[in-house]
């Protein structure tokens, strides 16, 4: 799936399951999910997230930037923060991995978010880290309903999983799917008398 995509799949998982976990959906829990959703394609020099970030937008300024940083948090602080060090050491797997495979995986997205959630937890509220997460596990889901696949297991297997189902990313079926995204938002909104204000700003932020 191609970042848009990602992006309002994330924006309706966190819309619809929020009020299920006890909280009220609002414009910053639905950016927390959309920042989530793209967050696992760091793997790829030429994601959404990376074209905003990465100096160089290519495969060795992927390595060089979060190898960068990662040796950076090794370097100053060590051992001395578990959460740090765990960090660093996925920074480095970030910058060292091939696309889609330990930012697709169960460890990899099961690490991140629980390092969001030790991190922030002290100064974000919980229906943000929630919804951080649940952009992150959104992300998965998409991509194991392409014809590519995700390496669900990895390290410990490079075979990839998909849905029985499948599309190819940018295709006609992923615009048909973008355009289904956007109709459960809108409901969403109707139902739940919220401003279209709300929507409209969802909007800028998924196509800025």
């Amino acid at each position: 799936m191609n970042g848009k995509t990602h992006m309002l799949f994330g924006s309706v998982a966190s819309l619809y399951l929020l009020p299920k976990l006890g909280y009220e959906p609002v414009l910053t829990t639905t950016a927390a999910a959309l920042i989530g959703s793209l967050i696992p394609d760091m793997d790829h020099p030429k994601a959404k997230i990376n074209q905003k970030i990465l100096p160089m937008k290519n495969k060795v300024g992927k390595i060089l930037f979060y190898c960068g940083i990662g040796g950076f948090l090794l370097y100053r602080y060590g051992l001395e923060n578990r959460l740090t060090f765990a960090s660093a050491i996925i920074l480095i797997l970030i910058g060292l991995s091939q696309h889609r495979s330990f930012t697709h995986s169960i460890l990899g997205i099961g690490s991140m978010a629980a390092i969001a959630f030790f991190v922030l937890k002290s100064t974000l509220p919980l229906q943000i880290i929630l919804s951080f997460i649940i952009g992150l596990i959104s992300h998965l889901i998409g991509d194991f309903m392409t014809v590519a696949g995700i390496e669900l297991f990895y390290p410990f297997s490079n075979k990839k999983y998909r849905f029985v189902l499948t599309i190819s990313s940018g295709n006609l079926a992923e615009t048909f799917i973008g355009l289904f995204l956007i109709y459960l938002i809108i409901n969403f909104y109707m139902q739940n008398g919220f401003s279209m204000n709300f929507f409209y700003s969802l909007l800028h932020m998924i196509t800025h």
